[in-house]
């Protein structure tokens, strides 16, 4: 077998390419509507990369269509429901009722309480009369009375047997829900059961209980409890008295400050108070003096420049120092000495006199310890006003005796240094010597506090019990005129506006127990329904194959399995050798025949637009779906329209095309591979004249890797070169990788599908194996598409619906024959010659046109 150039491949493949859509265009179709899409573009398969534009926006199968669908399934739980209601309504015994009618009417209006907020007086609310109802004490009596006397033995006398059967059938409801403070309501009273006498013994012995409670209610000695309120108060009122005694001797007594809103305060912790604050002032400026003399310190050591270091500590304090001559200083020494003395004087009074200030606002100017603290301050200053008058005489004295002329202003500039040093280093000092002795004074105001907080311990326990029992008292005066309110007013009464009725039946009903059991049913059917709809995992209409494969529908093929005829005297019928599902050459006017037309149409328009385009494989996802049928009908469809076709089984495992054109017996693929034979001696004729037929040839035992060996593309490659369309039928792709292998080979890929249970996953998984081995799926084919219980709900659409459409149809002419029911032969249309022809004419043996002419004339 000589193997074509890779220059020849080159030109094979620009010729291909310079056809196109363009070339194909002038095509005859048998279905001008698809065909006018697809000359548009419009049509899905012709776009390249075509995704469904429509994405089904909810999965979910429409739940009316499901429950129709499964109807069976909504039925046999309907009618069981049915039946099943029907039977508790058999079994459930009958039950009777009684009833009264009870009218609570109060003497108090309804009044808002402005001190609680509580609804005074009125009817009390339903759950409380309900309540009062099945009290102990209403159960009781009613147990006890002589209606209830003939039943006591079915009890055992045994009152809480009773109860409890009471509170299951006794109904107690008001007419209007959610009444409260309404002078008056009306309450219906009723007692259910299977015994009729004793629905009536209870809902009488009911009535006159409750009756009774109320009246004995009414007749409640109101005096003994204002009497109790009474002793109370009495009792009470001196407690109170002798507490406020005792209070006011305390606060003589005790050695606390009261202020003005009365709140006892600690005259010893609120001094602790002020001299801890008054402690971190000065902590504070004592941490500022100290930094401030370090300062001081490190510039008198560092500079060379008295004057500059005295300049430089001027800045630092905030204070402009000069170094004047002998007769100045004389002048000014005395003066500025005591200026200085009198500014560190008020400087020491500031914090008595703060401490002053507060006592006096907080106590009064006549207060024992501000007259205290004025002495002391008076005092102070007349001794320190002394003593810095004679401490600044006694310097001037000092300084007048030791005076030298000409003193050096650098030498006057480190005296200044110096005396600004011992200055700042006696304020240090002398503040902590105040803050150790502020620190000795918290302490001590913190051991007197102590003592005094017995005495703050006890004020706060005094009050406490004066408040408590004047809280008391006024509670019982406030009970007091509550009750004197409903003595003046009167009670709450219970009247029976209708008497007792006798008992009636009220089950059970048959039409509601019916219903329950019908809606159960239905319910369950339903959902029973939507189960099996979500499991079914199918198709039910050609959108969800579109979305799910990602390519278009090609066609729907009905099921079809024709009538092989056989020879008859001289007439001979060269198909009869072809598998009867051959429709397009046993039946060609059949609605599958039509259908096939349809897929071929599509098929060539899509093969057009791909350059080179001329290898179409046929697959399906699982066994059964009919793709060797297809195969077979779309090749013989193809060369029917004048196409040199090939016609190769694929399928080395289960060869059913070999089958279907009985050419088991011949050479075929297998050997074409092994090399024992040519394809062209593998290449067999078929009764077609444009349409050769390449079998299997004998089963190998290693399909899959025959298939992958470099003979299979090489054979391919041969074969474009003398064909116009080679058909490949292989074999599913969900069973065996075969398909996936020849895929990768073909121009385009036909799926057949039958739609049935569990397909949707099927197709979505052979899909997407084709997308991953970079095949082009040209569409799918819908096999058996008119089969209802293999369809599944499926509602596609297709020829057969126009099957009569396709029948032969013959007028009566003189040609013909004028009478009715004559044999009419149809005319075949051939063209005007091969020279007039476009397109390769369509071979046909002289004894096929008759024979298809004879079989359409029978028809």
């Amino acid at each position: 077998m000589e193997l074509p150039s890779n220059a020849s491949s080159d030109s094979r493949s620009q010729g291909a390419s310079t056809r196109g859509k363009e070339a194909f265009a002038s095509y005859p179709s048998p279905n001008p509507g698809a065909m006018g899409l697809a000359a548009q573009g419009s049509y899905p398969a012709m776009n390249t990369g075509w995704q469904p534009t429509h994405q089904a926006t909810n999965e979910t199968a429409d739940i009316a269509a499901a429950i129709w669908r499964y109807r069976w399934a909504v039925l046999i739980p309907t009618i069981l429901g049915l039946v099943a209601g029907f039977l508790v309504f058999v079994k459930t015994p009958e039950t009777y009722q009684s009833a009264t009618r009870l009218m609570f009417e109060s003497d108090r209006p309804a009044v808002m309480d402005t001190m609680t907020g509580d609804v005074v007086g009125g009817v009390p609310s339903i759950d409380i009369l309900r309540s009062q109802l099945f009290s102990d004490t209403v159960l009781n009596k009613t147990f006890n009375d002589e209606n209830m006397r003939p039943f006591r033995d079915r009890f055992e006398n045994n009152a809480n047997l009773f109860a409890g059967l009471a509170n299951g059938a006794l109904e107690f409801e008001t007419d209007l829900q959610g009444v409260r403070g309404a002078s008056s309501i009306v309450a219906n009273m009723t007692f259910e059961h299977t015994d009729p006498e004793l629905c009536e013994a209870a809902i009488r012995a009911f009535s006159a209980s409750f009756q009774q409670f109320f009246a004995d209610r009414h007749k409640s000695s109101r005096s003994e409890l204002m009497s109790l309120i009474s002793v109370a108060t009495d009792q009470l009122q001196p407690k109170l008295t002798e507490l406020e005694e005792r209070y006011r001797e305390f606060r003589t007594n005790a050695p606390l400050v009261w202020d003005q809103n009365g709140a006892a305060i600690n005259p010893h912790r609120e001094r602790q108070l002020y001299l801890t604050e008054r402690r971190s002032e000065l902590f504070e400026h004592l941490r500022q003096k100290s930094i401030e003399l370090t300062a001081i310190q490190s510039i008198a050591d560092e500079a060379e420049d008295p004057i500059v270091g005295l300049s430089i500590i001027g800045q630092l304090i905030g204070k402009t120092f000069e170094v004047p001559g002998k007769a100045v200083f004389n002048q000014n020494v005395r003066e500025g000495d005591e200026e200085l003395a009198q500014i560190k004087l008020d400087q020491q009074l500031v914090p008595l006199m703060i401490e002053r200030h507060k006592f006096a606002a907080e106590f009064g100017e006549q207060h024992p310890t501000v007259k205290a603290l004025d002495a002391e301050l008076t005092m102070m200053k007349s001794e320190l006003k002394r003593l810095v008058k004679e401490q600044s005489e006694r310097l001037v004295e000092l300084m007048e005796q030791n005076k030298v002329e000409g003193v050096d202003p650098a030498k006057r500039a480190m005296e200044a240094v110096s005396v600004i040093l011992t200055a700042s280093n006696a304020e240090v000092q002398l503040l902590r010597q105040q803050i150790s002795e502020i620190d000795a004074q918290v302490n001590a105001e913190k051991s007197e506090a102590v003592k005094l907080a017995k005495f703050e311990q006890d004020n706060t326990a005094l009050l406490r019990e004066i408040d408590r029992n004047r809280e008391l008292i006024n509670q019982l005066e406030e009970r007091m005129a509550r009750v004197e309110l409903t003595e003046e007013e009167g009670g709450l009464r219970l009247t029976e506006l209708r008497a007792p009725t006798r008992a009636y039946r009220v089950g059970p009903n048959m039409l509601l127990m019916l219903g329950i059991g019908l809606g159960a049913g239905i319910l369950l059917g339903c959902g029973l329904a939507l189960l099996l709809e979500k499991n079914a995992n199918t198709f039910r209409d050609p959108e969800e194959i579109v979305t799910a494969v990602g390519a278009p529908i090609l066609t729907h093929v009905p099921f079809f399995k024709g009538r092989v005829r056989h020879k008859k005297g001289d007439k001979s019928n060269p198909f009869e050798h072809l598998d009867p599902h051959l429709a397009v050459v046993h039946a060609p006017s059949s609605v599958a025949s039509e259908s096939i037309r349809s897929c071929r149409t599509s098929v060539l328009f899509e093969m057009a637009g791909i350059p080179g385009g001329k290898i179409i494989q046929v697959t399906s996802p699982l066994p059964g779906n009919g793709k060797s049928t297809i195969a077979g009908n779309l090749a013989c469809s193809i060369a029917q329209s004048g196409k040199r076709t090939l016609i190769i089984d694929c399928d080395l495992r289960r060869p059913q095309v070999t089958d279907n054109f009985a050419m088991a017996d011949q050479l075929g693929l297998v050997d074409v591979l092994n090399g024992k034979c040519e394809h062209v001696d593998a290449a067999h004729d078929t009764p077609l004249s444009t349409l050769k037929m390449m079998p299997s040839g004998p089963i190998p035992a290693n399909p899959a890797e025959a298939l992958t060996l470099p003979e299979m593309s090489e054979l391919l490659d041969v074969l474009r070169e003398e064909y116009d369309y080679i058909i490949l039928d292989t074999p599913p792709l969900l069973v065996v990788t075969d398909p996936s292998i020849t895929a990768s080979m073909t121009d385009g890929v036909v799926m057949a599908l039958k739609v049935r249970r569990k397909s949707r996953r099927n197709a979505k998984e052979a899909a997407s194996i084709l997308s991953n081995v970079g095949a082009k799926l040209l569409g799918v084919v819908i096999n058996a598409s008119d089969e209802g219980s293999n369809n599944d709900g499926y509602k596609g659409y297709g020829y057969y619906r126009y099957g009569r459409h396709t029948n032969p149809y013959y007028r009566k002419t003189a040609d013909n024959g004028a009478k009715a029911g004559q044999r009419r032969s149809p005319v075949v249309v051939s063209g005007r010659g091969s020279a007039a022809r476009s397109a390769r004419p369509i071979a046909v043996p002289p004894t096929v046109t008759s024979t298809t002419e004879q079989e359409r004339s029978d028809m």
